[in-house]
C-alpha cells in the first residue's frame, strides 16, 4: 500500500500520444510556414513599417477562424478561435472581411457547376458570421489599457476558448513608457512607472494565460534603421545593417520564436507590388522566403 502512490498510470509512449494529441503543432501560413509553432509558443514578427506584419496576422486569423469543413465544402480552415489586441489601432476589419469573403468564395467555387445535382447546400453567409463569431477584437490606447485587457482575459477566457492570442505592434507604447521613467517618484513605497515595469506585468499576465489555457501568443514589433543592430540579414553573403533592439530583456527571453520580414530593395521583378523577404532568426535558418501581398492574401513570390 505504501508503494501505491508509484504506480504507473500512463507508460511514456500513451502520454506523448496523449500530449501531442491536446496539443498538436500549429502549422502556419506562409511566410510562417517553416518552422511548426506549439502551444505556448511566443512567436514574434519583427519589421519596419511597412513590412506586411499586420497582413501576415490577418493572414493567419483567416486559415484560423475558417471551418475545416461544411456541407461537403472543404475551407480548409482549424476552426480556432483568435483574440487580436490591436496596440496599434489601425487594423482594417473590411481587409480582413475581404480575405476571408474570397476564401469561402474560392472553397466554394468547385460546386457551382451549372447542372450539378450534387451541388452542397452551403450558405456562404452564414460561414462567414461564422468565422466572424470566431474573432474577437480589442483596441487598447495605452500599456494601462493593455495590461487591464489581459487581466480580464484570465476570468473570460473558458477551456475551449482562444487558442491564439495576438500582439499587434507590441512596442506601441515604448516611448511614452519610457518618459514615464524619468518622472520623479512620489511613493517611494510604490514601484515607479516604466518600461521596465510595464514588460515585465504584461510578462507575468501572458504566463499566467498560458498557464490556464492552451494558446500561442503572436506578436508584431516595429523596428527602425539604426547605426548598431541588433538583427542583421544575409545579402550576398554578406551583413547589412538592420534593426536595433529596443525592448527589455523581459520581453527579448520570453520570446521563443523570431522572424523578420522586411521589404526588398530590389523592384526589378515587380512594376506594382512591393516585394518582401522573411527570414527566421529565432530558431536561425539558412534559408528566406521572398512574398507579395495581393488582393486575395500574402502569395509566394515565385507563384505570382
Amino acid at each position: 500500500m505504501a508503494k501505491a502512490w508509484i504506480n504507473v498510470d500512463e507508460s511514456a509512449k500513451q502520454m506523448l500520444s496523449r500530449v501531442l494529441k491536446e496539443r498538436p503543432l500549429l502549422h502556419l501560413p506562409p511566410p510562417l510556414h517553416r518552422v511548426p509553432i506549439g502551444v505556448n509558443s511566443i512567436l514574434e514578427i519583427v519589421g519596419p513599417s511597412p513590412s506586411a506584419k499586420t497582413e501576415i496576422l490577418l493572414q493567419v486569423v483567416v486559415n484560423c477562424i475558417l471551418p475545416k469543413n461544411r456541407n461537403g465544402v472543404q475551407y480548409g480552415g482549424l476552426e480556432h478561435s483568435v483574440l487580436f489586441l490591436d496596440l496599434d489601432c489601425r487594423l482594417e476589419i473590411y481587409r480582413l472581411s475581404q480575405l476571408l469573403k474570397l476564401r469561402i468564395t474560392e472553397a466554394n467555387r468547385p460546386h457551382k457547376t451549372k447542372g450539378s445535382s450534387n451541388q452542397p447546400e452551403c450558405d456562404e453567409t452564414d460561414v462567414f458570421n461564422e468565422c466572424m463569431k470566431r474573432f474577437l477584437y480589442t483596441r487598447c490606447y495605452d500599456s494601462f489599457e493593455f495590461l487591464s485587457a489581459l487581466k480580464v482575459l484570465n476570468h473570460k477566457l473558458t477551456d475551449n476558448g482562444v487558442h491564439i492570442l495576438m500582439i499587434d505592434n507590441i512596442g506601441a507604447f515604448h516611448s511614452i513608457d519610457r518618459g514615464f521613467s524619468s518622472l520623479p517618484q512620489l511613493n517611494p513605497s510604490r514601484k515607479n512607472i516604466g518600461v521596465q515595469s510595464v514588460f515585465e506585468a504584461v510578462v507575468q499576465e501572458i504566463k499566467k494565460l498560458l498557464e490556464m489555457h492552451s494558446m500561442i501568443v503572436l506578436a508584431t514589433k516595429t523596428v527602425t534603421n539604426q547605426v548598431k543592430s541588433s538583427y542583421s540579414t544575409r545579402v550576398s553573403g554578406g551583413l547589412k545593417s538592420v534593426y536595433r533592439e529596443y525592448m527589455p530583456l523581459t520581453w527579448q527571453s520570453f520570446v521563443t520564436r523570431r522572424i523578420l520580414v522586411r521589404p526588398l530593395d530590389d523592384k526589378r521583378k515587380f512594376v506594382d507590388r512591393v516585394c518582401y523577404s522573411a527570414e527566421w532568426l529565432l530558431p536561425a535558418l539558412s534559408v528566406s522566403d521572398e512574398f507579395v501581398v495581393c488582393d486575395t492574401g500574402i502569395l509566394d513570390s515565385l507563384r505570382v
